[in-house]
């Protein structure tokens, strides 16, 4: 009887690793077109071993803009965005978290932030990066500028955060209801802006190609990316000159 129990558990347990490495396949993929993004006039971009991406302007302006991609995302999946940003001044970091999770990044990514000689930081999180940049701003305390989150659950109440926040979310996001969206808004700054994008849904944040339990967007890709990307630019700008 014993016997059979522990090969009933053994047998759970392959079936758990077994999913658990297909999701990892599957979720998070980079989109083919975003390899485009990694070459362009206004910049250059150092890919990591890691995955960790670094996009230079060939005018920088001292601003610099720190990344965190969502939870089983690569880096890559965010070049679209890297890229908007870096023709625009800004030196973009995307920092890979161990086991693609960004929280694992919040330490070393502070550490780093000051060896880009950037005088003024922007922090840009999606889903569990959104988290990512909150807890490296109250760990660590990094000179940042404004805050743009997409698509971000709140795990922790970040109420006391004295810096510029916008929240875009889109109301096709099936990781992230409508309820969820509203529990978050009670857990940021009452000075944080939050604003809905119809159509919206959460995978097309970002650059890959599945996303297990969310629902298609009526958008697409390209115009999703474009609408966030103006929008979060938009909110930096107004931020900084306040």
């Amino acid at each position: 009887m014993l016997k059979r129990i522990i090969l009933a558990a053994l047998g759970l347990v392959a079936v758990a690793a077994l999913a658990l490495a297909a999701w990892y396949q599957i979720d998070g993929q980079p989109r083919p077109e975003a390899a485009a993004f990694l070459v362009g006039p206004g910049y250059r971009v150092v890919e990591e071993a890691d995955g960790t991406l670094v996009f230079r302007p060939d005018s920088p302006d001292g601003r610099g803009l720190l990344i965190f991609h969502g939870a089983l995302i690569k880096p890559r999946a965010y070049a679209g965005t890297a890229a908007f940003f870096a023709r625009r001044g800004y030196l973009v970091y995307i920092p890979a978290g161990p086991a693609r999770l960004s929280i694992r990044a919040v330490d070393m990514a502070a550490a780093r932030l000051p060896s880009f000689g950037v005088r003024q930081w922007f922090l840009l999180g999606h889903s569990m990066g959104g988290f990512a940049s909150l807890d490296l701003i109250r760990r660590h305390q990094p000179p940042v500028a404004a805050v743009g989150l997409w698509a971000t659950a709140m795990p922790a109440d970040f109420s006391d955060l004295r810096v510029p926040m916008l929240m875009l979310w889109g109301d096709r996001d099936g990781l992230m209801p409508r309820e969820r969206f509203e529990e978050a808004q009670k857990k940021l700054p009452s000075g944080a802006k939050f604003e809905e994008i119809p159509g919206a849904n959460h995978q097309d944040f970002a650059l890959y190609t599945h996303q297990f339990l969310d629902q298609p967007g009526s958008l697409g890709w390209a115009a999703q990316i474009d609408l966030a990307n103006a929008k979060t630019a938009t909110f930096f700008a107004d931020s900084s000159r306040e």
